[in-house]
């Protein structure tokens, strides 16, 4: 009995270990495969990170070479000025090009800047003779930090947004990624956490693959310049792939049970997401537009409506389009709402539109929009469905629409090939550079509220309305002032030649029925 005993007993033992060691040896090849997909998506990113980076410090490079090549005796010349210009529209990684003398911003792109704006000393000096001042808030763009290169000799700068190199897709949210320079052995840039002892291997300047248990970090150091990318992967994510191998190995009843638990929790979360509660809404037409007027200045004429989507749950509360456009954009279903924004306007102002013909509405497109290869049939198919002329109808994008430039250059020619005119919204507040205006065939040049606020004040950033301004009309686009509140602000923009005005001064965003009314009115 003993013996049987004993035999079951290291049979059991037996069948245990021919049980647990497939299952131990299936984690370990699967945690080996985690670690070498960690790796490969961490140096993807750090890569990328390096590519943006190095392309940014070409054209800064660039940028002081022709203005020292020409030799200004006055580095705030107009002459000179117009020559930062010319560098700034042919860069499309720089937000302005300028003279820094006695940690001033004397002058830039943009203009003179009086008595200069301060930015601060150097946070430190590269190996190149380059300082580097990694977070500058300038008052021409309030609220938005850039790092400013400056040639120590010239005083030539170069102004880049801080985040742009930064401006990477990741694709889960605790990723960290940056940039640190490796003879100054300062961190330059960073998103994310950082851990001091990453510079260690970041100074060496070598292209590096590491795991330290708590993170997995790659690092691409530039054959170019002074500096070294790095990417870094949480170690909690290296785990996935052991327990995707247990869940497959476990008695076939317990996994049963742990998969549909699993599964009931994804779909309750899925059903509870704002992505699922969108798909839901598209579909129960919760969707509705509200019209804001477009005032000609000149002749005080309503001369269009820009179309605005709001949402209203079936409880009645109205959810705010910066929470739920975002959301849509991450969950891929931005373009829906823009059919859904298209379908809404035919419905609303199909007759409004054929009694006025010469008053249009505006469509707020997506880069999504803007990068497909169906928008143009969608707008072509919704004229013809509301019977109005091209005229009617007015596109509008931010500056992130235009990031892929040849995909979204065919798409504006298509657009405006209709006869549908073409807008640049909120511009200067995003990733701008000024060549995007001539790079693309646009129409209109929208005025951010924030340069229309600064309107009568004396704010060192209200000089700068003036000089987009004077922009929009040497590229012969016709302006549109957001946000504007005030008959003050309205004579300001009417004497310096703005065509068109929105905003409160003029009326909030109504319902179709109101609009209508007063448009009759």
């Amino acid at each position: 009995m003993r013996r049987k005993r004993t035999a079951i007993a290291m049979a059991m033992v037996a069948g245990l270990i021919a049980i647990v060691a497939p299952i131990l040896a299936a984690l370990y090849l699967a945690s080996s495969q985690s670690l070498d997909e960690e790796m490969a998506r961490a140096a993807a990113l750090a890569v990328e990170v390096l590519r943006r980076s190095d392309e940014t410090s070409n054209q800064i490079s660039a940028a002081f070479e022709k203005l020292e090549a020409a030799h200004a005796d006055d580095p705030c010349s107009l002459t000179n000025i117009e020559r930062m210009r010319e560098l700034d529209l042919g860069s499309t990684q720089l937000q302005a090009v300028g003279y820094v003398a006695n940690n001033k911003l004397m002058c830039s792109s943009l203009g003179r800047h009086g008595a200069g704006f301060s930015v601060g000393k150097p946070d430190y000096v590269n190996a190149s003779g380059v300082s580097i001042r990694t977070s500058v808030k300038l008052p021409f763009a309030p609220g938005m930090p850039f790092t400013i290169a400056t040639r120590e000799q010239s005083g030539y700068a170069a102004i880049v947004h801080r985040d742009r190199a930064l401006d990477v897709a990741l694709y889960r949210p605790d990723m960290s990624i940056g940039l640190a320079g490796r003879s100054s052995r300062e961190l330059i840039l960073s998103r994310g956490p950082f851990q001091p002892e990453w510079l260690e291997g970041i100074r060496q300047g070598r292209k590096g693959r590491a795991f330290d248990g708590k993170y997995v970090l790659a690092t691409e150091p530039s054959e170019k310049y002074d500096y070294t990318a790095y990417a870094a992967v949480p170690a909690t994510y290296l785990h996935a792939g052991m327990r995707r191998a247990a869940l497959v190995l476990v008695p076939v009843g317990i996994a049963a049970g742990l998969v549909l638990a699993l599964a009931v929790f994804y779909l309750t979360r899925q059903q509870l997401s704002l992505p699922a509660l969108l798909r839901v809404a598209l579909r129960a037409d919760e969707f509705f537009l509200l019209y804001q007027p477009l005032v000609d200045l000149q002749s005080g004429k309503w001369h269009g409506a820009e179309a605005l989507i709001r949402w209203r749950r079936p409880d009645g509360e109205l959810l705010r389009p910066d929470l739920f456009i975002p959301a849509a954009e991450e969950g891929g279903l931005i373009r829906q709402l823009t059919q859904k924004v298209m379908a809404l306007v035919v419905r609303d102002v199909s007759r409004l539109l054929q009694r006025h013909p010469d008053f249009h509405v505006g469509i707020n497109l997506s880069p999504a929009d803007l990068h497909s290869d169906a928008i143009v049939g969608e707008l072509r198919n919704m004229l013809q469905t509301a019977g109005i002329g091209p005229g009617s109808i007015m596109v509008e994008a931010t500056e992130r629409g235009f990031l892929q430039t040849e995909h979204a250059t065919q798409t504006i020619k298509d657009i405006r090939a209709m006869g549908i005119g073409v807008a640049i919204d909120d511009f200067g507040t995003g990733y701008s550079s000024l060549s995007y205006l001539t790079t693309f065939e646009l129409d209109y040049l929208k005025i951010d509220k924030s340069f229309v606020d600064t309107i009568g004040t004396e704010a060192a950033t209200s000089q700068v309305i003036l000089h987009i301004i004077e922009m929009a009309k040497s590229l012969n686009l016709r302006i549109i002032a957001e946000g504007v509140e005030t008959e003050a602000q309205a004579q300001y923009l009417r004497e310096h030649g703005v065509h068109y005005a929105q905003g409160w001064l003029y009326g909030k965003p109504m319902p179709i029925g109101e609009l209508a009314s007063r448009l009759a009115a």
